[in-house]
């Protein structure tokens, strides 16, 4: 549906966009009519001006900003020079607000628009779907950092620009209008145009935005690691129940063996226990591959994470022992508690722990329980040999191990038991400094 504009009629909000030569605005908008109105008029000034015009917007904006450019005398081959951009895919919506991404489909654009001494003129509407506002937030303050700074750098080469980033204000909090007031020099409305005097050139300190963009690091990486859990999980299944089943068949017989031989030599006995050893490992690594594959967690109660962690401590320290291997617990508050399985997030421990004493002959292993808002975390570090980036990137894959004898599959069932937790596993090393593996889970 349009309405009627007369676009010469220009508004004070007009006007004080087109009395910049170089301006990032943010327009909180809360009418509809007014929005379309708005966008009409700035893309009507541009055409007026051969401005270069990229607009971003929802295909239903568009047509009635069309429209209206058309009942007001524009022609076809003129809005044939407005560059139009789906909102939906420039911010590529089917996934978690990704900053990066944005930044590289605005790259592609101007890489084969920006002519030099032109003028560019940008209006884009920002959209998201829904998500957490714990990453959303932050992902659009670097989102909108990065446009300042990349805009800054097109000025290098075009004469000048103007841009305009819109968004619903009616879906906006407080805290996200600060960031967005702090990354723009201007701020308008429906009814008004204003410098904004929190704006900082320069990288926004949004409180613990580092720590917030690796967890969404975490997240934009979900689907595909879910996707091979999934996969990984049901292929295990198969292997798992074909496993048994010839395990069952082969200690059947060697049962019946061992009854119907009469004396045998040591040497054959040797043999023997040589076999049933065997079995035991093909019976140990068949119970890895149904650990992936179940589907959910059972038998869930809530657990004193500090105190299973001293289980844990005491169960391994016959193993630690037999290689000089010192392991301490240090917790910031002792009453902390998970709801959750309690056998397999010991798991989760054993497993952690074992990968840090293989990776050194002596050292130190150290757990640190953090209490963090409404999670907790766990630091399971060591001082060993670091892990190296060729195996780096293969952490944490389907059968990769860099031991001789490994699965590849502790690490994997960590990260799923700890998934079906709704936690995060986290991952920081340094080669010739040591390796530490954070656990996030959420309070009972």
């Amino acid at each position: 549906m349009t309405h009627a504009i007369d676009i010469d009629s220009k508004t004070k909000l007009t006007e004080g966009i087109e009395s910049l030569l170089v301006g990032h605005v943010v327009y909180t908008y809360t009418d509809n009519n007014k929005y379309i109105e708005h966008a009409t008029s700035y893309v009507a000034e541009g055409l007026a001006k051969n401005h270069i015009i990229l607009y971003v917007d929802q295909p239903t904006n568009f047509a009635s900003v069309k429209e209206n450019l058309r009942n007001s005398g524009y022609s076809e081959e003129q809005m044939d020079n407005i560059y139009f951009v789906d909102t939906e895919i420039a911010y590529e919506t089917h996934e978690s607000f990704n900053a990066e991404a944005v930044l590289k489909n605005l790259n592609i654009f101007f890489d084969s628009h920006v002519i030099e001494g032109s003028v560019l003129r940008v209006w884009g509407l920002a959209t998201w779907r829904l998500q957490n506002k714990k990453t959303l937030i932050p992902s659009i303050a670097l989102h909108e950092y990065n446009f300042d700074d990349f805009f800054s750098r097109v000025a290098n080469i075009a004469k000048n620009y103007i841009i305009v980033c819109a968004y619903d204000g009616l879906s906006l909090s407080a805290s996200l209008l600060i960031e967005l007031l702090q990354t723009h020099e201007y701020h308008m409305t429906d009814t008004d145009f204003s410098p904004s005097h929190l704006y900082k050139k320069g990288p926004v300190h949004y409180t613990g935005i580092a720590k917030q963009l690796q967890f969404e690091n975490e997240l934009r990486n979900h689907d595909t690691r879910r996707d091979k859990l999934d996969i990984t999980g049901k292929l295990a299944s198969i292997i798992a129940h074909e496993l048994r089943n010839s395990l069952t068949v082969v200690q059947g017989r060697l049962q019946l063996l061992d009854l119907t031989a009469g004396d045998r030599s040591e040497a054959s006995q040797t043999q023997l226990d040589g076999i049933n050893k065997g079995l035991q490992e093909i019976e140990q690594t068949a119970s890895k591959f149904l650990s992936l594959a179940e589907t959910h967690v059972v038998n869930q109660k809530v657990i004193n994470i500090t105190e299973l962690i001293e289980v844990v401590k005491v169960q391994m320290e016959s193993d630690m022992d037999m290689k000089a291997i010192d392991m301490h617990v240090k917790s910031d508050n002792t009453k902390m508690t998970i709801f959750g399985d309690e056998l397999k997030t010991k798991q989760v421990f054993i497993n952690l722990i074992k990968n840090a004493m293989e990776a050194m002959e002596t050292g130190t292993i150290m757990l640190h329980v953090k209490d963090d808002h409404d999670h907790i975390t766990i630091d399971v570090s060591d001082n060993g040999p670091g892990i190296p980036d060729e195996i780096l990137s293969q952490i944490g894959d389907p059968f990769m191990s860099s031991k001789v004898d490994g699965t590849g599959l502790g690490l994997l069932i960590c990260e799923k038991i700890i998934r079906d937790h709704n936690g995060n596993l986290l991952l920081n090393t340094e080669v010739g400094k040591g390796t530490t593996f954070t656990v996030s889970l959420p309070k009972s």
